[in-house]
């Protein structure tokens, strides 16, 4: 079968401007960790799309150093969700009434529909080549921006909840048969040292 690989990028320092935070000594560990686990995945041709900020790409690094591969495609469509800070709401308060209403959004941030209005070019892009090459895909993203795109774009049930649980990392595989048809998403995230739930 074919497969598209989603990964949530590992354990970051808190420390610092978001697209510039990098692995922590934990988020290290996960990413040699999480390079045995896409192994046993059996993913051999394999285009890799990331997330520019640092954190997404160190964790694929791993992976990507072993199988000799040519560097991750870095693109900005990846980024996590513009969500800024709001004086009467919590982070996670924030985060529920985004997965509530697709429409939701506090203060210069975006609404879960207008990010996914926005990064759906890249996405029908990214998809029509799927489609039409014998590659497996691996997209290393954020955990927010993970839900949105099994949500508005393989209509794959998702939701506050379902973020809850996304652990650092977390790996979401689609697999698809030869004609390109959808067959079932599977969530694995075991056997990954130090994995690490918010």
């Amino acid at each position: 079968m074919k497969k598209i690989v989603f990964i949530r990028h590992g354990k970051a320092a808190m420390a610092g401007q978001d697209n510039e935070r990098e692995l922590d000594e934990d988020g290290i560990i996960q990413a040699k960790s999480l390079k045995k686990k896409l192994n046993e995945l059996g993913l051999d041709n394999t285009r890799v799309y990331s997330s520019p900020f640092k954190r997404a790409v160190q964790t694929i690094e791993p992976f990507l150093s072993e199988k000799n591969a040519n560097k991750a495609i870095i693109t900005s469509d990846l980024e996590e969700i513009h969500m800024p800070k709001d004086e009467k709401l919590s982070k996670h308060q924030i985060i529920e009434k985004m997965w509530e209403d697709e429409l939701f959004k506090v203060g210069n941030g975006i609404s879960h529909s207008e990010h996914f209005n926005k990064i759906k070019p890249f996405l029908d892009k990214v998809f029509n080549k799927f489609q039409s090459e014998n590659e497996d895909i691996i997209m290393i993203t954020h955990g927010v921006l993970i839900g949105i795109i099994l949500k508005f774009f393989f209509n794959i049930k998702f939701g506050f909840n379902d973020w809850k649980k996304m652990t650092m990392p977390d790996i979401y595989t689609l697999n698809f048969d030869k004609d390109n048809n959808f067959v079932e998403m599977k969530r694995d995230n075991t056997n990954i040292e130090r994995i690490f739930s918010i």
